[in-house]
């Protein structure tokens, strides 16, 4: 059969996904298929998705252009959507990098389904419609519109110049339109990845530095999500682990966010979605650099008094020896090394405590480059913090001194920054739910000695406990983070919304994506203290005489 006649055919349906999808909705809940309830003039799903929107596009003001557009093949909407954004980087001022291979685009008039490389596939403009239609903004970290989508703009652009790229992402767009059919009629996926197996192996075979180019790097870890999303883990392991070595020749992951940040971004989440297999070593002992603006938020955060509810603001102990004491003010940041925490550690919850105060979403950056860089901040923070040397503490001998407590404390913020920035990535893909859910169980051992002992009731206990009580795993650790949280905001006085949030306030927030979960937790806290005190009533236990 001819390849036009191949490419004629009816292709196979899209994939139904767990979520529901938007077809009568607004253009924003079409684009990321979810369903839209289409109120107006904003939908609920905009309004949360989108800090600033006023009005949602639902393509009923002109009927006559919508019946136009309906008419023109997928590809041209794509052309010229793709041409409307500008997706080509702009001048760079780092360090060029000779492994750095492949020429970036010159031209604006840059079009994915003109200029890509030679291929036998008969279904090209298929699936690269389907990429650049859908995939390109469901990937994680998330990338949410496309003028502010690092990935359309940095990255999108090497898929067209690379052969091996090119056609692994061909694989990734088959495999999401066919992962609903049984395995052996994904005659796309089964054509195309005995093509990219191939030419993978004869790209690694080439001498250095192509074998290891940001091109190579990235194909290695599209394959590795697609044996991931499968639920292949050890296969999904097995690129992973070459993933690592390549990046071991290339310098780590540090030399690539000088070529090329987003690859780097990429290739982190990779790592974060396995779990199992460590960063390369040469990035153990990298120091995470601060940009310029972090700087100026962190004079206004430090000079910007909290507003403070009657909530207590001193810490509680029934053994004053064993907790470090914090910080007496009331309504500034907490001091995190003063709480305990260690001080490698408490640098990290300080980089996110300011990332999350000025960037609330994506449309508080100004282009696609800006925020390229504040995810790179992002990410370099988060893998310092999974490349750190878990404090010493074994949750089963307790807390016996001030050592114990400080190694305690540091382990449970450190598994619950996991959960606090992991858990809004679960759903993208490559998927961290592994990660966050291991966190989950993690922090709950952890807490567990000092709740149950009492020791201590600090604002920072209970951010700890009310993050753990937002992860979306484990209905049973659910349960004991509320019971939890309600004791120690019992101890700390804290009666109210306003007061909880108050003091959530003084250690990491998000306005954003932490307000409406924080809430609906606390709404489940005071439901329990009310149900409490219906049924609480003293009770005494007598002791039976033994007799002799």
């Amino acid at each position: 059969m001819s390849g036009d006649s191949q490419a004629s055919q009816t292709p196979y349906p899209v994939p139904r996904r767990a979520h529901q999808k938007s077809r009568t909705g607004c253009r924003n809940c079409k684009l990321r298929k979810v369903k839209c309830d289409e109120k107006r003039p904003v939908c609920d799903k905009c309004a949360i998705h989108y800090a600033h929107i006023q009005k949602c596009d639902y393509g009923d003001e002109s009927p006559s252009s919508q019946e136009s557009m309906t008419k023109k093949p997928a590809a041209e909407k794509l052309r010229r959507a793709l041409k409307a954004v500008p997706i080509l980087p702009k001048s760079r001022h780092r360090q060029e990098v000779e492994f750095s291979t492949l020429a970036r685009p010159a031209s604006s008039d840059w079009d994915p389904f003109a200029q890509h490389p030679h291929s036998v596939e008969p279904d090209i403009h298929l699936l690269m419609g389907t990429y650049f239609s859908s995939h390109i903004f469901n990937v994680f970290p998330y990338y949410p519109t496309p003028t502010l989508n690092p990935v359309l703009e940095f990255f999108a652009p090497l898929i067209t110049k690379d052969t091996v790229l090119f056609h692994v992402t061909l694989l990734i767009s088959a495999f999401r339109m066919e992962q609903h059919l049984p395995p052996h009629e994904r005659v796309r996926c089964i054509r195309l990845s005995k093509m990219c197996m191939d030419l993978i192996q004869n790209r690694i075979n080439e001498p250095f530095p192509i074998c290891v180019s940001d091109e190579t790097l990235a194909a290695v870890a599209g394959l590795a999500v697609i044996e991931h999303e499968k639920g292949s883990l050890r296969l999904s392991r097995i690129h992973v682990t070459g993933l690592r070595r390549m990046l071991e020749v290339r310098g780590g992951l540090e030399a690539i966010r000088i070529s090329n940040p987003t690859i780097a971004n990429v290739l982190f989440c990779m790592f974060v979605a396995a779990a199992d297999v460590d960063f390369p070593s040469c990035d153990s002992e990298t120091i995470v650099q601060r940009p310029p603006w972090f700087y100026h938020s962190l004079q206004l955060d430090r000079a910007s008094p909290f507003p403070s509810g009657s909530g207590v603001t001193s810490s509680r102990a029934t053994s004053g020896e064993l907790v470090p004491n914090p910080s007496p003010s009331a309504n500034h940041a907490l001091d995190f090394q003063a709480h305990g925490v260690s001080p490698a550690y408490s640098e990290l919850m300080l980089n996110l405590r300011i990332l999350a105060k000025t960037y609330q979403t994506a449309n508080d950056c100004s282009s696609a480059r800006e925020y390229q860089d504040v995810l790179t901040f992002l990410c370099s923070t988060l893998q310092r913090l999974l490349t750190l040397p878990l404090p010493v503490h074994d949750p089963l001998l307790g807390v016996n001194g001030v050592g114990d407590y400080e190694s305690a404390i540091t382990a449970a913020c450190r598994h619950a920054l996991i959960i606090h920035v992991f858990a809004q990535w679960c759903g993208h893909q490559p998927d961290p739910s592994l990660l966050v859910s291991s966190a989950q169980h993690n922090l709950l051992l952890t807490l567990r000695p000092l709740t149950d002992q009492r020791h201590v009731s600090t604002k920072l206990l209970l951010w700890l406990l009310s993050v753990g009580g937002t992860c979306p795993y484990g209905p049973a650790q659910h349960k004991w983070f509320v019971s939890q949280l309600a004791d120690v905001a019992t101890d700390l006085e804290i009666h109210s919304w306003e007061d909880m949030k108050a003091s959530l306030k003084q250690v990491i927030w998000h306005e954003y994506q932490d307000d409406k979960q924080h809430k609906e937790l606390w709404d489940e806290v005071l439901a329990l203290r009310e149900e409490e005190a219906l049924h609480f009533s003293e009770m005494v236990y007598p002791v039976p005489s033994v007799v002799l």
